[in-house]
């Protein structure tokens, strides 16, 4: 019995924890839960960002790790910088988790096309 390892092992893993959707009953049912939800995605961006990093560091996909620290980093950084004493600095950590899955919506295009 002979184990084959996949050159594109890790973009492979990627790809799938990239394409994993709620379903929309799902949504239906936390979107009675606003600031639950903004919690819940929170957590997930903090969790996921290390492993997708790792990936991309691994793959050699530094234009992509670049564009990351750009999009998200330095306005979540500035915002923590210069906005944390605020009212409004809780609506204004919004716009990085915005940028955060619009990220990876964008990345998990790229990653489909890079495995075909």
């Amino acid at each position: 019995m002979e184990i084959i390892i996949s050159k594109n092992y890790r973009l492979q893993r990627l790809h799938y924890w990239l394409k994993y959707e709620l379903s929309s009953s799902v949504l239906l049912l936390l979107s009675w839960l606003g600031s639950l939800l903004i919690l819940l995605a929170t957590f997930a961006a903090i969790l996921f960002t290390p492993y997708m990093l790792t990936i991309l560091f691994k793959e050699k996909k530094f234009g992509w790790v670049t564009s990351f620290i750009i999009t998200v980093l330095l306005p979540a950084v500035f915002i923590w910088i210069y906005f944390s004493g605020s009212d409004y600095s809780y609506f204004l950590f919004l716009i990085p988790l915005a940028f955060f899955y619009f990220y990876c919506f964008l990345l998990r295009i790229t990653v489909h096309d890079w495995l075909t």
